[in-house]
């Protein structure tokens, strides 16, 4: 314990008797009630108490963390409570640097202890040791006047320290506590989530498991008769009646018609077993393009395909053929006549963008979260599995899909690939 004496000039204030001391101290601390999380009511009712006890000055709490001193409670208040302080110069650095009760006469006749705070001359510090023996903080008592401290004082001040101290243990507790919960909180609602779509997942694979052997069954059912038609179709279509010749040809518009709708289920319903590789994506998409100008001649329509540098994507070229012969057909279908349907592949971060842009007619904002479902079609004649195809498939290779449609960029619909990562 330090004791510091004080100049012969001033004048000092006298202590009570240590059981008058110990008796005040008694009932202050029956009276007082810590419920877990109210730490600063609590602390400020300790003040209040240590004056109480030990008289009219001034009582505070410091806390040191990161090198920092804070002041946690004051009586009478001040404005620096809970500001972060330089731990230098002050006398309840003395005290938690050697963990020792100090009793400083008279402070401002012995500087090497540090300075009281402005119109306070005397000061009592006691260390808060926590179970564990570290000291975190101190209690502090200030007196305007010089003060012979004694060792009654002293006794008195740490029964109030080792109530902070305990406090200060059980909020460390429970913040500890608190983060705990919530971070089980969070880790249980995320595994939920992921249970939840995991089981998602798997209710649509089976449904499209189910349909798929349904599709099959149904599609080689159907196409065997459609392949009938189709024959007598042509045969009627060669007989030089040019009534005749037009309705077959119409008819037969029809059957091409149901086949391309079978082969859409066909794809849909199958399992999307890939079988990946690089592949340079700008030079894929150039070559789709220019073999696929049969798309865009019956609107005199156009393809026009912007890039940046080569970027290269793990895919499997024929499902990622069906990616971009979806949507190639969708924009042709959506664009107007001699309209240019732009496309783009470029780089963003871990990601290559596949994007198409039509300026046709836009898909209202209430269709646009159903659009990718199966058999939702914005097309009068559409099935309605174009774009739940793209979905599935890009989501077989870990991709994003996004649609948007306002009359400042058209409809525009981007994929995201993950990149391979470079050597």
């Amino acid at each position: 314990m330090a004791d510091a004496d004080a100049s012969p000039e001033t004048p000092t204030r006298s202590n009570p008797s240590l059981n008058t001391l110990q008796e005040k101290a008694i009932a202050s601390l029956a009276t007082l009630s810590y419920r877990t999380g109210e730490l600063q009511d609590y602390l400020n009712q300790i003040c209040k108490a240590v004056l109480d006890v030990l008289g009219d000055g001034a009582a505070a709490v410091t806390l040191y963390r990161n090198g920092k001193k804070n002041v946690i409670a004051r009586e009478p208040h001040s404005p620096k409570v809970g500001v972060p302080l330089d731990i230098h110069g002050h006398l309840s650095t003395f005290v938690v640097n050697s963990g020792e009760i100090l009793r400083v006469e008279d402070a401002l006749a012995t500087p090497q202890y540090g300075k009281p705070p402005a119109g306070y001359c005397s000061y009592l510090g006691i260390p808060l040791k926590l179970p564990n023996g570290e000291v975190v903080g101190t209690l502090c008592y200030f007196d305007e006047n010089t003060r012979n401290y004694s060792e009654d004082d002293a006794q008195v001040a740490s029964l109030f320290a080792e109530r902070i101290a305990i406090a200060l243990d059980n909020y460390e507790l429970y913040l500890q506590l608190k983060e705990h919960s919530e971070n089980l909180e969070d880790l249980v609602e995320q595994r939920s989530r992921e249970l939840l779509a995991a089981r998602d997942e798997l209710a649509q694979k089976e449904k499209l498991a189910a349909i798929g052997e349904f599709a099959t069954s149904l599609t080689h059912e159907i196409r065997n008769p459609l392949a009938t038609i189709r024959l007598a179709l042509e045969y009627f279509d060669r007989q030089g009646d040019d009534r005749a010749s037009k309705r077959a040809q119409l008819a037969s518009n029809e059957v091409s018609r149901l086949e391309r709708m079978l082969n859409e289920v066909l794809v849909y319903a199958r399992p999307a077993n890939l079988v990946t590789q690089s592949v340079e994506l700008h030079t894929f998409v150039d070559h789709f393009l220019s073999t696929h100008h049969c798309l865009v001649e019956p609107k005199q329509q156009a393809f026009n395909l912007q890039t940046t540098d080569e970027v290269y994507v793990q895919a499997d070229p024929d499902k990622l053929t069906q990616i971009l012969l979806n949507l190639a057909s969708n924009a042709c279908d959506a664009a107007h006549e001699k309209q240019t349907i732009e496309w783009l592949v470029d780089q963003q971060g871990d990601y290559a963008v596949l994007q198409v842009t039509n300026q046709g007619a836009l898909i209202p904002p209430e269709k646009l979260a159903t659009i990718t479902d199966a058999f939702v079609s914005g097309k009068p004649n559409g099935t309605g599995l174009g774009l739940a195809i793209v979905k599935s498939l890009v989501d077989a290779h870990h991709g994003h899909l996004s649609i948007t449609s306002t009359e400042q960029t058209g409809t525009c619909i981007q994929i995201k690939f993950p990149t391979p990562p470079t050597i």
